[in-house]
């Protein structure tokens, strides 16, 4: 099998609706990147079909093409994905998001359990480029959930607020340091 047909191949079954296939379309197109990949991959992120939108992510987590953030970005906050977005998070964790803090914490603020978790590890395990008043739009805003905290999906979760509170412990004390 040349090349072009194996990646013709794995595209159908990445749009084939069984999972076994779609999984392993998704992790062979990951190791093998590029720019075709990546051009056939992205536009899928706009699938009503979160599980489709989920095996394009982990391939896209794979390929640590920096391209695909966007992308990513766009396809987590659209409101219909607002609970099927974890794995699309969990992609950001392949990929470099230090132009993103405000991004990572409307995340670990506003989107579904599985997705804060991601959005944590990104923040603590990557370094971020800030400005001070990216930092206190992110203070305002955990003011206002701690506030209103049905604003913040699955709050009452003993370690939602509390590691969303050690996240903000983290960056909350460069303000100090700046002052």
């Amino acid at each position: 099998m040349t090349k072009q047909e194996e990646l013709d191949q794995l595209k159908y079954d990445i749009l084939s609706q069984e999972w076994e296939r779609m999984r392993t379309a998704a992790y062979r197109l990951g190791e093998i990147g590029g720019d075709e990949v990546l051009g056939f991959l992205l536009p899928l992120l706009k699938s009503k079909d979160p599980i489709l939108r989920n095996c394009v992510a982990l391939a896209l987590k794979d390929m640590k093409d920096n391209r695909a953030l966007e992308p990513l970005l766009e396809a987590i906050f659209k409101s219909e994905n607002h609970k099927y977005n974890g794995t699309m998070v969990f992609a950001l964790e392949g990929l470099d998001c230090s132009q993103k803090l405000k991004e990572m914490f409307k995340i670990l603020f506003y989107e579904s359990y599985e997705a804060k978790f991601s959005a944590y590890a990104v923040l603590s395990e990557q370094e971020f480029e800030f400005s001070k008043e990216d930092l206190h739009e992110v203070n305002q805003m955990w003011e206002e959930i701690k506030q209103h905290p049905e604003k913040c999906p699955n709050y009452d979760y003993e370690e939602v607020p509390e590691m969303i509170q050690d996240a903000m412990d983290g960056y909350m004390s460069y303000l100090k340091e700046k002052k």
